[in-house]
């Protein structure tokens, strides 16, 4: 039986970006050619992804429900940001992205394995907030 809803978050860690890259040198190859290096900008995306992965899976290790999303889904997201202390600004608007913070946070679930992909994701709500105390997200998955 597939799942109807699902619900998880993670506090603790600034929301990590994922999809920029940037260049670090050049590789060469066993046949002599040159092939450039890139890797994700963001050093604290695997900390964030693991994060992620690891409360998915105790989310659903809790639910005493092991089954996966089999059909379409509506992810809402609030990203808490941390603030820093000199900003006065209402909303987060600088980086990282919403996209980008929202590509880590999908590919991590599909890590923690509620789903198979996350192509399942249909309809995306997305909110990019200052924290009040730790940074995380809040995710809550549906069946549509």
């Amino acid at each position: 039986m597939a799942r109807n809803s699902f619900s998880f978050s993670v506090f603790g860690l600034n929301p990590a970006p994922q999809g920029s890259k940037k260049y670090v040198g050049t590789r060469r190859t066993a046949s002599g050619n040159n092939i450039p290096l890139i890797v994700e900008s963001s050093a604290a995306l695997p900390a964030w992804r693991k994060a992620v992965s690891d409360a998915v899976k105790h989310a659903m290790l809790e639910s005493g429900d092991d089954s996966k999303f089999d059909s379409a889904v509506r992810v809402d997201a609030v990203f808490y940001m941390r603030k820093p202390r000199t900003v006065s600004r209402q909303y987060p608007q600088t980086p990282p992205d919403i996209d980008k913070v929202c590509r880590s946070l999908l590919d991590a679930v599909t890590h923690g394995g509620v789903w198979v992909d996350d192509a399942l994701v249909v309809e995306l709500h997305a909110v990019k907030t200052w924290a009040t105390n730790e940074p995380g997200v809040i995710v809550t998955i549906t069946a549509i």
